[in-house]
């Protein structure tokens, strides 16, 4: 049997690694190409002319709706207009008279574009075979790099070197960060909260804060060298407490805590003593009250009694000559008082006795007053008609009488 030269040679090791290298090469041009699809594919061309190509490359997406549907082949110059020639994947991708929404947006903050695609309109018809969307149904995209030329030059160095200062500080503390990202949510809540707050009332009341903050800042400003003084002092005073390496300070916070715990005990102490002073204090706002309330009469009492008070000493001289007659009366009158007393005390017994009927006295006298207060017109005034009792005839007694009555049975 005849041996095939072509099977031998490729079963040979040279043979071997040429197919290796061809297919690595093979590999790697396809990876080159692949931004731009599968290739000897049918693609669909579209050419959209720009004013300002805004660093668009070839290579780079486009997109429709947000969806990758095909890449920048070329940027070509014609009649002084830049034109983007574009390769669609799918070839039945409809595209319209009026597609007019096809600019370049920016991928990343690095810079890297891509072309952005509104079909447009159905009614328009389709876009025909080879025709250019012109300059005026594009939209420039401005460039992230162009933002940073509105700040002068020490401005952007000032935010470069901000830039480096904050990745140098959150070195090592990924950790950090992360807790912070992880707790995010809740402090946007709070933030809400209190941004919610602060809206509060048409945010009339932040408004009238950040006045009465400005009025603040302006009176402080008019005394800033009160201020620098003071901060001086204070200065000063923070050296004190620094001095022999604070050891007085260190020793007097050693005994804070002793000197708390007796304090407590002392605040403790005075519970009972305070809550008998509210007490007393509730039972003395009565007083209090009515005292307030009767101040005004009192301070016109005072005041209108100056002029009697002011009278006083010249009723006082008069009324001397008459106090000194009244003590002689009174010496000439002292036994006369004694033969009072052992009047009164000689009387005694029979004032105790009659004291009782003292009622029955007082009834007496009143029915003779009143019979001796009406009379007729003949001028009689007093009439004595006797009634003569039984017992009075010699007939036995129809009534029980005690001849000896109590006091209020006498009537």
């Amino acid at each position: 049997m005849t041996r095939n030269p072509l099977v031998g040679w490729l079963r040979s090791p040279l043979g071997i690694g040429t197919i290796v290298v061809a297919l690595f090469a093979t590999a790697v041009v396809f990876g080159l190409n692949a931004t731009h699809g599968m290739p000897l594919a049918e693609r669909k061309e579209v050419r959209i002319a720009f004013d300002d190509l805004s660093g668009l490359n070839t290579g780079d997406d486009v997109r429709i709706a947000g969806s990758r549907l095909g890449y920048v082949d070329a940027l070509e110059l014609d009649d002084g207009q830049a034109i983007a020639v574009v390769q669609l994947d799918d070839p039945d991708t409809p595209l319209y008279d009026d597609a007019r929404a096809a600019r370049i947006s920016d991928r990343s903050g690095l810079g890297q574009k891509f072309v952005t695609l509104d079909p447009g309109d159905p009614s328009t018809g389709p876009l025909r075979d080879g025709a250019v969307i012109p300059a005026d149904q594009t939209v420039r995209a401005e460039d992230v790099n162009e933002l940073l030329d509105v700040f002068d030059e020490q401005t952007r160095a000032s935010a470069s070197a901000t830039l480096k200062n904050l990745g140098g500080g959150l070195a090592a503390h990924g950790e950090d960060l992360h807790g912070f990202l992880r707790h995010a949510p809740g402090i946007l809540e709070d933030t809400g909260a209190v941004s919610g707050a602060l809206a509060a009332g048409d945010g009339t009341p932040l408004e009238r804060m950040l006045v009465s903050a400005d009025r603040l800042t302006g009176r402080l400003a008019a005394r800033d060298d009160e201020l620098a003084a003071l901060m001086d002092q204070m200065a000063v005073t923070v050296d004190a407490f620094a001095v022999d390496g604070a050891t007085p300070v260190r020793a007097s916070l050693d005994q804070a805590p002793q000197t708390l715990d007796t304090a407590d005990s002392a605040l403790r102490a005075l519970d009972a003593p305070l809550a008998d002073l509210a007490v007393a204090m509730r039972e003395v706002r009565p007083g209090a009250v009515a005292l307030g309330r009767a101040t005004p009469d009192l301070r016109a009492f005072l005041r209108e009694g100056v002029t009697p008070v002011a009278k006083v000493p010249g009723v006082n001289d008069a009324a001397v000559p008459g106090v000194r007659a009244l003590d002689g009366l009174v010496a000439d009158a002292r036994p006369l008082a004694a033969q009072l007393v052992r009047t009164g005390s000689t009387a005694a017994p029979l004032a105790s006795v009659l004291g009782d009927y003292a009622g029955d006295i007082s009834q007496y006298y009143t029915g003779a007053s009143a019979s001796l207060s009406h009379g007729d017109r003949a001028g009689h005034w007093l009439r004595i008609l006797l009634l003569p009792a039984p017992e009075n005839a010699g007939l036995p007694l129809l009534v029980d009488r005690d001849p000896y009555p109590e006091p209020g049975e006498t009537w």
